[in-house]
């Protein structure tokens, strides 16, 4: 094991996350080459350096005119330069004071300072090859985003199991599940991915739902369980109806006890309408961490970052902070949900009037892009049938559920898209 990685685990010690590392996240460190000797010539050459390999002209970087010409607003060297490992410093402040803001009881908190990565999807990866060894157990709902399984079962041979999302009883999550799952996890460790708006269901927890998730973990924590729990919030801040709980979980999670993790992967993609900008943050929270203890873990996730991809894109991050510090950005997002919280309406009232159709049962959801129904024959079917026979693409989730994203629908053909989708169902199974 390299000298630095043994410095970093030394700092470690005595904290949860010492228990939760991988193989990997114990070996990996950031290395004290190129990109440390170059931040540290910036402060103190102050007549030459020789360092990053980029070219310059003067004071700014060589470019060329026809690439540079269709930027506005941005310098050169907001565009051309390769960005920290970790992000530019002033977007993490950004988008910390931007988190606290959208997460109220954070405020105070002790938490790592947002690193950017490159999308969302990296962010979990990251997390994964730090923290998940083959044959490890990562628990999820059985109704999950697609690419966990090549993340965690592929990328990292870890043992992806389900626990079941909803309580048909009443209408919402089954918190008893995922409580169970926990317990029969083997050894003294469980890591647990929770995605609130989940995809592909659209459901986001009530405020008492929260309450009793954050009560369920702490109490496998107080039981000596060392508990890593992701929170894939990707679709963050699209929440629609009163009494969703709207704070991410990491919020009590981070600094509610010493045997949780909590690891909050966000990004820009979804909240701020800049798909293909891939720019995401990762950002650690444990109770009693000290700021030497983050900078270790953070260091060894600047490693896992520089070993992938060496760095996130320059150019997206630099728009993106300009979007965030705009005197309009609030009023913007603002002018965005709106949108969409009508579409979701709109997509309420259609599925009421349909409320005795019985071959495709709405799932509960409140929250996001999606929502899903639950097939009385099979979902592919319907997925290919409504393909062929009228134009119209969805996704099948298995041969159980049919996902419609209403929010890539505008609003005046919402009525003709949930039409066919029942006419198809019905030609197929009436």
């Amino acid at each position: 094991m390299h000298a630095i990685a043994k410095e970093l685990n030394a700092q470690l010690e005595g904290t949860v996350v010492m228990d939760l590392l991988s193989d990997f996240g114990k070996r990996i460190y950031f290395p004290r080459g190129i990109i440390s000797q170059s931040m540290e010539a910036k402060g103190k050459a102050y007549r030459l350096t020789a360092t990053v390999g980029i070219a310059m002209k003067g004071t700014e970087p060589l470019y060329l005119p026809s690439i540079y010409r269709d930027f506005s607003g941005v310098s050169p060297s907001e565009v051309f330069p390769y960005a920290s490992t970790a992000g530019d410093a002033k977007l993490r402040s950004v988008w910390k004071q931007e988190m606290i803001r959208k997460n109220p009881d954070l405020e105070g908190a002790d938490i790592s300072s947002p690193m950017v990565c490159s999308g969302l999807t990296h962010g979990i990866c990251i997390t994964g090859d730090m923290f998940l060894d083959p044959g490890d157990v990562i628990l999820v709902p059985d109704m999950f985003w697609g690419n966990y399984r090549l993340i965690f079962e592929e990328r990292r041979q870890a043992a992806l199991t389900t626990f079941r999302f909803y309580t048909p009883e009443k209408d919402g999550m089954d918190i008893q599940a995922l409580d169970d799952a926990i317990a029969k996890t083997p050894g003294p460790k469980a890591a647990v991915i929770l995605n609130f708006p989940n995809n592909p269901s659209g459901y986001s927890p009530t405020e008492e739902e929260a309450e009793q998730l954050v009560q369920m973990l702490v109490s496998h924590a107080q039981k000596g369980k060392k508990l890593l729990v992701i929170m894939d919030d990707a679709y963050f801040g699209l929440f629609y109806e009163p009494g969703t709980y709207t704070q991410s979980l990491f919020a009590p999670l981070a600094n509610i006890h010493e045997n949780i993790l909590a690891v909050k992967v966000d990004g820009a993609t979804k909240e701020e309408l800049v798909w293909g900008f891939r720019i995401g943050f990762l950002t650690f929270g444990c109770k009693g961490m000290t700021a030497p203890q983050y900078d270790a873990l953070q260091k060894k996730a600047m490693g896992t970052l520089r070993s992938s991809i060496s760095n996130s894109s320059r150019p997206a991050q630099s728009l993106l902070l300009k979007g965030l510090e705009s005197k309009t950005y609030h009023q913007e997002k603002q002018a965005a949900f709106d949108l969409l919280k009508e579409r979701y309406d709109k997509v309420k009232e259609i599925l009421n009037a349909h409320r005795n159709d019985e071959n495709l049962l709405p799932l509960p959801f409140n929250s996001g892009y999606f929502m899903s129904f639950a097939c009385r024959g099979d979902a592919e079917k319907l997925r290919v049938y409504l393909l062929d026979a009228y134009g119209v693409g969805t996704i099948a989730i298995g041969s159980d559920y049919l996902r419609i994203a209403f929010s890539s629908v505008d609003l005046e053909q919402l009525e003709e898209l949930y039409t066919l989708i029942y006419q198809a169902a019905g030609e197929l199974w009436s």
